[in-house]
């Protein structure tokens, strides 16, 4: 069975405690994911570490540079592909960025913009990312 590592990351801007989202672009073979939010990430390379993959995929996908030792791992779980039967490892990555960072998109991203902890909690977006934001509120980490 193959087993896939998947590393999202939430960015919180220190400058006002607002939380990073990117619009995905028109994704023809995948309507489910197509222009809707999400979170920059994404599948972790052979022979990178999952910590690494997430500094990777945010660099990437939205051209903000940090450090692995900057990632607080906040959430992880193991599910089979639907699509496959993969075992997809994922791991979701908490980090505060200094400032007001300069995001730039990827083809990956159409749009982003910055949200409250209160949007967030309200945002119509995919599972398991409303559960997880709603634990990271109850534990005072999305404020």
């Amino acid at each position: 069975m193959r087993i896939l590592n998947l590393a999202k990351v939430i960015v919180r801007r220190g400058s006002d405690g607002k939380y990073l989202l990117l619009r995905s672009s028109k994704w023809e073979e995948r309507p489910d994911r197509s222009q809707k939010p999400d979170l920059a990430g994404g599948m972790v390379e052979a022979g990178e570490s999952i910590a690494d993959g997430a500094v990777r995929e945010l660099q990437e996908e939205a051209g903000i540079s940090v450090q692995p030792n900057q990632l607080e791992l906040v959430y992880t779980e193991t599910f089979r592909s639907d699509k496959d039967g993969a075992s997809i490892n994922r791991s979701i990555f908490f980090v505060e960025v200094n400032g007001d960072p300069q995001v730039t998109l990827s083809w990956e991203h159409e749009e982003y913009w910055w949200a409250s902890a209160s949007e967030l909690q309200v945002l119509e977006i995919r599972e398991p990312y409303p559960q997880i934001f709603h634990y990271l509120a109850d534990i005072g980490l999305l404020r």
